[in-house]
């Protein structure tokens, strides 16, 4: 009944011999020894070993339970002994549940069945116990995160209702098995208080609001979290310089090599370190050791970590870790603000190497990056504006993010082993990296995915106080379904998200309004749409697998409305949305043959057009609108900017991305130059102070 592990362990499973029978016990012994031939690691077997004891224990603890029944005995019903057994390890997993039921102990469930699992496996290798016995575990709630965007299955879900259903719903909230943060519970009540009836209530501009509501809390919390990074690493250096600080540290160094008493030591830390020992220790780090962490083989690591210490002089290894530019959480900002930026794959932003920027001129650069395919990799970049302002979380680039982690490596940088070297993000920390079959080396390296995806939520639940966490790769995703829901426009989303094809763009412009595809009048108007803005394309029906029947009809239709709107479509716009018809009484409230007055339903309107017009007073229409309605969100309460939020939403995202691109920079110049020059119409027509449309 003992397994010798190696020379200096032996399992023996012989303390349950009084409970269990010998030959189980034996059959288990059998199987250890072949489990124990696979551990890579001594701790793997420590670990297994202790799952399994736990497990004998608690059969053991059952003498009454049916399956003591089919333990070291032959023959009976197959059908029966899988059935004993199985009910048994059912118990066995409610048990570690019960034991492990906090909603932060998810990881450590499941670890614990793994070396049970294992064991099984082996005994029913060896016929001790059926096959086929499953032991699942659990998986985590489908939360913020797990799918492509930042807002849950649920939500898509439930917003599909008639607002007397959905007011039903929030009434009764805490009654139903719903997954819904604060933030959008909260959104969706906002709505129903703001509408009087259904026709009123519009889903997609609490999706449009919801996703442009986390994106702007992730970015600013992003954004401003770095900037205090660097304000910390500047600090540092100031620091490095300051005379009397460098003093103290020196106190503390020959301090620390002294041989005197403890009394006259502790007085000696005291005068070194009783002003502000963070700044003294970052000072000591940059001038004793290069401005690197002490790796804990380091003689000083015990004396510069030792808990007393650090709770008497009250400096902790994080604030010192952010001054010397080696923060985990300063890295995941800086992870964070350039996907927000580029919305680029989380791989690609994690596999950036130091070569990816490029400064093109004075005013523009370059990020390059790699997107896995599935055959090779492809080559994407995005250009940036460069910064004219003062550095500031509001004014803060890609390129101040970059230049800062490639300042914070090199410190470190000949630490690193080769193949991470090229790497933009490099983590320090005490890393036991296999650099050949039989060794390892404590050195930084480039972090794991999963390193970025655990610090990130930390960030996304600061930024957003708690309310929601969320997962890297859905920013991409959040972002490309916004830009589908504002623009219609399956083009719109391929360029944003660099695809070679419409089928990922249309992916997103129709993920949420596939939903509506009950409708038959959104159906109809989606069809027409997709025949308006395409039907110049030849063959468009055939290559994306539309009905080529069904497709000409709406071909038909659109040529008709197109010939009609070149007519007088100029002058018909809003804010930079042109209508196809303001006559056509389209909204509920107006009549057809009046001009529709609801122009706060522009941005979701069935008469809206798909596209874009790219004209200087278009963006200076738009330019002119951005200003009142953030006088708005500043001037008014939530509840009367609401029906306002999506085109705020709108009038942003065009803005932000005629900004960020430098082939329009000329346009967007002379547009900004128009709306300053032209009076600006929106002002008087919408007075800030009260809104009544």
């Amino acid at each position: 009944m003992e397994v010798k592990v190696n020379s200096t362990t032996i399992r023996s499973f012989s303390i349950y011999s009084n409970t269990l029978p010998n030959d189980f016990l034996l059959d288990v012994a059998k199987a250890w020894g072949l489990l124990n031939a696979t551990f890579k690691t001594e701790s793997t077997e420590r670990t297994y070993y202790q799952h399994i004891t736990r497990w004998l224990r608690f059969l053991a603890d059952r003498p009454n339970h049916p399956v003591w029944s089919y333990i070291g005995q032959d023959g009976g019903s197959l059908a029966e002994e899988y059935l004993a057994w199985q009910n048994f390890l059912t118990e066995y997993r409610n048990d570690i549940f019960d034991t492990f039921f906090q909603e932060d102990q998810l990881k450590t469930r499941n670890n614990q069945l793994m070396g049970v699992r294992k064991l099984l496996e082996y005994l029913a290798y060896t016929k001790t116990i059926p096959h086929g016995l499953v032991l699942r575990g659990w998986k985590d709630k489908q939360r913020l995160g797990q799918s492509s965007t930042f807002l849950s299955n649920d939500f898509y879900r439930l917003i599909n209702r008639s607002k007397n259903d959905l007011q039903k719903l929030v009434d009764s909230i805490d009654d139903n098995d719903v997954s819904l943060d604060e933030d959008v519970i909260s959104l969706i009540k906002n709505a129903l208080e703001n509408t009087e009836e259904d026709f009123d209530f519009n889903p997609v501009s609490l999706v449009i609001s919801s996703l442009q509501n986390r994106k702007i809390q992730l970015k600013d919390q992003a954004a401003s979290d770095y900037i205090a990074y660097i304000d910390s690493t500047n600090q540092a250096k100031k620091w490095a310089e300051d005379l009397e600080i460098s003093a103290c540290a020196d106190k503390f160094h020959k301090t620390m090599l002294s041989n005197v008493d403890a009394h006259t030591k502790m007085h000696l830390y005291d005068e070194a370190l009783g002003g502000c020992a963070t700044s003294v220790l970052v000072n000591y780090l940059i001038r004793y050791n290069e401005g690197r962490l002490l790796l804990n083989t380091d003689s000083r690591y015990s004396l510069f970590w030792l808990p007393d210490r650090m709770s008497r002089y009250n400096y902790n290894r994080d604030h010192i870790r952010r001054y010397l530019g080696c923060s985990n959480y300063g890295m995941v900002c800086a992870f964070a603000f350039i996907m927000l930026e580029t919305n680029a794959n989380t791989t690609s932003v994690w596999g950036l190497k130091e070569d990816d920027l490029i400064d093109l001129d004075k005013k523009s650069f370059q990020l390059n990056w790699t997107k896995k395919r599935q055959r090779g990799h492809e080559a994407k970049y995005k250009k940036l504006p460069m910064r004219i302002d003062e550095l500031a979380p509001q004014t803060l680039t890609v390129r101040d993010v970059f230049l800062h982690q490639i300042e914070c490596r090199e410190k470190f940088l000949n630490d690193v082993i080769p193949r991470d070297r090229k790497f933009l993000f490099l983590q320090w920390h005490k890393n036991n990296v296999k650099i050949s079959i039989n060794k390892r080396v404590y050195a930084p390296t480039r972090p794991s995915l999963e390193f970025f995806n655990r610090i990130f939520k930390k960030l996304s639940k600061k930024a957003s106080g708690g309310a929601w966490e969320t997962t890297p790769k859905a920013i991409r995703g959040s972002a490309l379904l916004l830009t589908g829901l504002v623009t219609r426009d399956a083009t719109a989303v391929m360029i944003e998200g660099q695809h070679t094809s419409l089928e990922m763009g249309k992916r997103y412009t129709y993920h949420y309004p596939e939903v509506w595809q009950q409708d038959k009048e959104i159906r109809l108007f989606l069809n027409w749409y997709q025949a308006l803005f395409t039907v110049d394309i030849e063959g468009f029906a055939e290559k994306i697998g539309i009905d080529p029947i069904l497709y000409n009809e709406n071909k038909e239709f659109a040529l008709e409305q197109r010939q009609k709107e070149a007519q007088n479509a100029i002058n018909q716009q809003f804010g930079g949305i042109h209508c196809i018809d303001p006559i056509a009484g389209a909204q509920p409230g107006t009549k057809a043959g009046s001009v529709c007055n609801k122009v706060d339903k522009c941005p979701t309107c069935k008469q809206r057009r798909g596209v874009f017009v790219t004209s200087i007073n278009n963006l200076a229409n738009v330019i002119q609108w951005h200003e009142v309605l953030v006088q708005l969100n500043q001037t008014l309460s939530d509840n009367d900017f609401y029906k306002w939020r999506v085109w705020h939403v709108f009038t942003t995202l065009i803005l932000d991305t005629f900004s960020k691109d430098p082939t329009h920079a000329r346009l967007m110049r002379e547009a900004q130059e128009k709306a300053a020059l032209t009076q600006n119409s929106y002002a008087s027509l919408i007075p800030v102070a009260e809104v009544n449309i």
